[in-house]
């Protein structure tokens, strides 16, 4: 990760009616052909486990690994706008985006199909212990996964409305995600890593504290979890207009300059 920014929801839904295009999502033929491909495996790593399942290797199984430019926290309310956003950076800045939706499985699956396999034959019954067990383990699947992701994407991004981010009494942020509260942590604690291309140029990044959030599942169990943003950079739709201009890494280069992440150094 190279810094956090956020968006407001109203720039997304403004940029879609000033461009006046439409998106209506559906998985590509490749999406549709790797979570096929993604599920028959589960089952047959199910069917011929003896009881200890191999976390490493279930978590490289569910959870794979891509590369991507920009990781876009979300609530799950927004993810039409999040995969509008998600195609218009690909489609205006070749830059290819990370929607956990997209990428991954639902974590809710994952867990019903491990809960099915340990269930008592013949039983239509789920052990209650097996089963905080089982989701203790896929949670903790899902939180590395997300760490990991949020890590090696160079540009997280939280798209901010009144589905992610609440106020208390119009001061205090907060969310009744936990997984909003949980990227927001993870972005707020990462170390920022400087592109290795400004790097070579001798540039460097004006180094602040930041956070970050995504929600993938909703919770009927709702809790208020703090939220802490000030050290994320606003995202603008003038700055989505200059990015434009530019293509793939180029196009990131104007959004920090603009946002005054980079300076060069005296030599």
């Amino acid at each position: 990760m190279f810094y956090p920014f956020k968006m407001d929801v109203k720039v997304i839904k403004e940029l879609q009616r000033s461009s006046g295009a439409t998106y209506n999502y559906d998985k590509d033929e490749e999406e549709k052909k790797r979570q096929s491909k993604l599920k028959a495996d589960l089952a047959k790593y199910l069917m011929t486990t003896d009881g200890i399942i191999d976390g490493k290797s279930l978590k490289e199984l569910w959870f794979p690994k891509g590369e991507y430019h920009i990781f876009l926290s979300h609530s799950s309310q927004d993810i039409a706008e999040a995969r509008y956003l998600k195609y218009w950076f690909r489609t205006r800045c070749g830059l290819k985006c990370f929607i956990d939706a997209d990428v991954w499985e639902n974590a809710y699956e994952l867990l019903r199909n491990i809960d099915n396999k340990f269930k008592a034959q013949g039983s239509l019954n789920y052990n209650y212990d097996v089963r905080n067990k089982t989701t203790a383990h896929v949670y903790s699947m899902l939180t590395m996964a997300l760490f990991e992701a949020i890590d090696e994407i160079e540009c997280p991004i939280l798209i901010e409305s009144e589905n992610s981010v609440a106020l208390d009494e119009g001061i205090k942020k907060g969310t009744l995600s936990p997984w909003i509260y949980e990227e927001v942590g993870f972005m707020g604690r990462l170390p920022h890593n400087i592109p290795e291309r400004f790097l070579r140029q001798r540039t460097f990044s004006v180094g602040m504290k930041s956070v970050m959030l995504n929600e993938s599942v909703r919770d009927s169990v709702q809790m208020v979890h703090p939220l802490d943003t000030k050290g994320f950079k606003h995202i603008e739709k003038p700055d989505l207009t200059s990015m434009s201009l530019a293509s793939g890494e180029r196009a990131l280069n104007i959004l920090y300059k603009r946002r005054l992440l980079l300076k060069r150094t005296v030599l």
